[in-house]
C-alpha cells in the first residue's frame, strides 16, 4: 500500500520577519557603499584639477583711443589725408619791367556785332588806393547786351584782377572771382578751381594789360604772352604775335592771337602808340556772324 504524499505547511511567521529583516539588512550596506562612492568622487576631482597645467595667460586688447568729437571725425572720414598746401606761382623777375597804366578815361568805340552796328563805352577808374575798376557796356539800338565789369588792384606788374562779372540788367550772372592770397581762380557757373597764374587776367582786363604790356617792351616782332581766364571755367595763355614788324609811318601796331584750336574764331587788336599802346580797334571772330568789332570813335578824358 503507497504512502500518501505529504505538502510543507506555511512556514511559521517568525520565520518570515527574519528573512524580511536580511534583505533590509543588504540593502542597507549596498546603499551606504554608493554614498560612500559619492561623497569620494568630489575629492579626487579636485586632485586631478590640481595635476592640470598652468592655463596659457591670455594678452588682453590695448584700451580703444578716446573718442573723436563728431566733426572732426567725420572731417577725417572725408579727408583721410592732410590737405596738400598750394604751392605759389612764381613771382616776377626782379628785371621785369614796370607796367605803366592809363589815367582816368571813358573810351567811346563804334560797335558792329551779328550783323548789326551799335556803340560800346570802356570806362576805366583807376583809384588812388591801388584799386581799379573796369566797365564795358555795349548798346545795340535800344537794346542793351551783357555788359562786362573787372574789378582788382593795380601794382608794378600791370593789373590784378580780383572779380570779372557778366551783368544783366545790373545784377551779376556769371563771375569770376581771383584769390591771390591762396592762388586760386574759382567759377560761378564751374566747380573748377584752378591755380591763379603770375599774372593772369579776365576776359575784360587783358585789354589794358596787353598794352601796358606792349609798352613796356615795343620789340618789333615779338610776342607777349599773357593767362585769360573765362567765366565757364577755362584758363589758357594767350600768345600775341605782331602782324607787321612795326607801326608803318607811326600809325598802329597790329597784334594777332595764335590759334587755340581748329575751331577758335581768333582775335586781333590795332594798338596805337601815341595813346600809350591803347586798343583803338579790336576784332574778335567775325563780326558780320557771332563775332564782334569795335573801332574807337571818341576819348573823353
Amino acid at each position: 500500500m503507497r504512502a500518501a504524499l505529504s505538502f510543507p505547511t506555511r512556514p511559521p511567521r517568525a520565520a518570515l520577519f527574519a528573512l524580511a529583516a536580511s534583505v533590509l539588512a543588504h540593502a542597507a550596506l549596498l546603499g551606504g557603499g554608493r554614498a560612500r562612492d559619492a561623497a569620494a568622487r568630489p575629492a579626487r576631482a579636485v586632485e586631478v584639477a590640481w595635476l592640470a597645467p598652468p592655463a596659457v595667460p591670455v594678452a588682453l586688447p590695448e584700451p580703444a583711443p578716446p573718442a573723436l568729437p563728431m566733426a572732426q571725425a567725420r572731417s577725417q572720414r572725408l579727408n583721410p589725408r592732410p590737405p596738400v598746401p598750394a604751392v605759389d606761382a612764381p613771382a616776377a623777375t626782379p628785371d621785369a619791367p614796370l607796367l605803366r597804366l592809363a589815367g582816368p578815361a571813358s573810351w567811346r568805340y563804334r560797335l558792329r556785332q551779328g550783323g548789326q552796328d551799335g556803340e560800346a563805352l570802356l570806362e576805366w577808374r583807376p583809384e588812388a588806393d591801388g584799386r581799379y575798376s573796369l566797365r564795358l557796356t555795349r548798346r545795340i539800338g535800344e537794346r542793351a547786351l551783357p555788359a562786362q565789369e573787372s574789378l582788382g588792384r593795380t601794382g608794378n606788374a600791370g593789373l590784378a584782377p580780383e572779380r570779372f562779372a557778366l551783368q544783366r540788367g545790373g545784377q551779376d550772372r556769371q563771375a569770376i572771382n581771383f584769390d591771390a592770397e591762396g592762388r586760386r581762380i574759382s567759377f560761378s557757373a564751374s566747380p573748377a578751381r584752378l591755380d591763379l597764374p603770375e599774372g593772369a587776367q579776365d576776359r575784360l582786363s587783358w585789354w589794358l594789360q596787353l598794352a601796358a604790356m606792349v609798352q613796356a617792351a615795343p620789340t618789333p616782332g615779338g610776342r607777349w604772352r599773357v593767362w585769360v581766364a573765362g567765366v565757364r571755367g577755362e584758363l589758357r595763355e594767350w600768345v600775341f604775335e605782331a602782324v607787321d614788324a612795326e607801326p608803318a609811318g607811326g600809325g598802329t601796331l597790329h597784334l594777332r592771337r595764335q590759334p587755340l584750336g581748329p575751331y577758335d574764331p581768333g582775335i586781333e587788336l590795332w594798338l596805337d602808340p601815341a595813346r600809350g599802346y591803347w586798343p583803338v580797334r579790336l576784332r574778335q571772330g567775325d563780326p558780320e556772324t557771332r563775332g564782334f568789332e569795335i573801332t574807337l570813335a571818341d576819348v573823353n578824358s
